[in-house]
């Protein structure tokens, strides 16, 4: 009986890559926490081989490309396949693979899985740091204590938290109201008292006049409108200020130490890291000191906050020196083209995650990581946009 029903499952296209991403999904949400020193990163970077190459396989055999749109996706295969080589880091094949895979895929379903698979890993990781069962690292900053709750970094998690707000903002859109508004100001309060992560906060109330105007404007209001209108011109406008500024930042300028401490000293080291490594095409290794994960959490203590910490944090320096200059363009085209169609539907709300996921850019380095960020896949799949072409 058992064997027959097997023989009746059929194996489609879009099954392939709803298994995919669920698998890698859960294998980058572990990546990002203290479970690591009992499931190696290593193991688990080896495992993600397994959705890369399900991905190609649903792109190459299911997908039924034509010849030209086949010529194109493996142009652009091989260049993320060579960043991959570079950087040794999958991260950039295997999004790639998402947003040209997603072909026949529900948009809303990724979604709907990303949310609320997100909530339980991260309500069972708060709890396992909670018992004993794995690290709550414990950053005293300041006379502060920031709670990283199991996941490598308190700004990491508090990155988690922005991510599940901006997918509840997707999926319930339309039935948004003031409570919603008033839970994200509740949890963004709970978040600092908890992380300290400031800039994230920031992010996560932003949110909120983001959206407010974004669901006007889908109810046809007419300023609202015209202030949407304008929200998929963040990503190639913020991405080319925060590049230029990394590479002219000069510690002398009152304008530049200003930009510096509102990002935390974000732009002081983005400038070394362009002095130290440049821009390519293709991207290289670049070796980091964070202070995430059990081993940066021992450094942070050996050392103090200053000693020997280079980490890379926003998404767009990140892009065009880990990862090369052609998949930084790949990513701000993929941003632009996304906000620019929820624009052109006048459904707004996928334009307005877009501008919020620009300013994330700027102070976080998630944009390639599907526990973080699914939003891209939005791309070419199906059943993505809210419509409201009455008018």
């Amino acid at each position: 009986m058992a064997i027959k029903k097997f023989q009746n499952v059929t194996i489609s296209g879009r099954k392939i890559y709803y298994f995919a991403f669920l698998y890698y999904y859960v294998i980058s949400f572990l990546r990002f926490t203290t479970f690591t020193p009992v499931i190696s990163i290593n193991l688990l970077s080896r495992l993600s081989y397994l959705a890369v190459l399900l991905l190609l396989v649903k792109i190459y055999v299911f997908d039924e490309l034509k010849l030209k749109k086949l010529l194109v996706y493996s142009i652009i295969i091989l260049l993320a396949f060579i960043s991959w080589r570079h950087t040794q880091a999958v991260d950039i094949l295997a999004y790639t693979l998402f947003v040209l895979g997603a072909k026949g895929v529900d948009f809303r379903v990724i979604i709907n899985y990303f949310f609320k698979i997100g909530i339980i890993m991260l309500l069972l990781t708060i709890i396992y740091s909670q018992i004993g069962v794995i690290r709550d690292s414990v950053y005293i900053r300041d006379h502060f204590s920031r709670h990283s709750l199991g996941i490598n970094y308190p700004t990491d998690f508090a990155a988690h938290v922005c991510s599940l707000i901006f997918a509840y903002f997707y999926l319930y859109f339309k039935q948004v109201s003031w409570r919603s508004y008033l839970s994200i100001i509740v949890i963004s309060i709970a978040l600092y008292l908890l992380t300290q992560a400031r800039l994230d906060v920031i992010i996560s109330l932003l949110t909120i006049p983001v959206m407010v105007i974004a669901k006007r404007a889908y109810a046809g209001k007419a300023l609202s409108r015209d202030i949407a209108s304008f929200y998929w011109i963040a990503a190639p406008v913020l991405s080319y200020v925060t590049v230029i500024s990394a590479i002219f930042y000069n510690s002398n300028n009152y304008i530049f130490q200003i930009a510096n401490k509102l990002v935390s000293k974000r732009l002081e080291i983005s400038h070394l890291a362009f002095n130290k490594y440049g821009i390519s095409l293709f991207g290289k290794r670049v070796i980091e000191h964070g202070f995430g994960g059990n081993q940066g959490f021992k450094q942070f203590y050996r050392s103090g906050m200053e000693a020997g910490y280079f980490y890379i944090d926003s998404s767009f320096i990140r892009l065009a020196i880990i990862y090369g200059l052609i998949m930084l363009l790949f990513v701000i085209i993929v941003m632009t083209l996304i906000g620019m169609r929820s624009t052109g539907v006048h459904g707004y709300c996928l334009a307005g995650i877009m501008l919020l996921l620009t300013f994330n850019c700027i102070i976080e380095q998630h944009i390639l990581d599907i526990s973080y960020n699914p939003f891209l896949i939005a791309l070419l799949a199906s059943n993505v946009y809210y419509y409201n072409l009455e008018d």
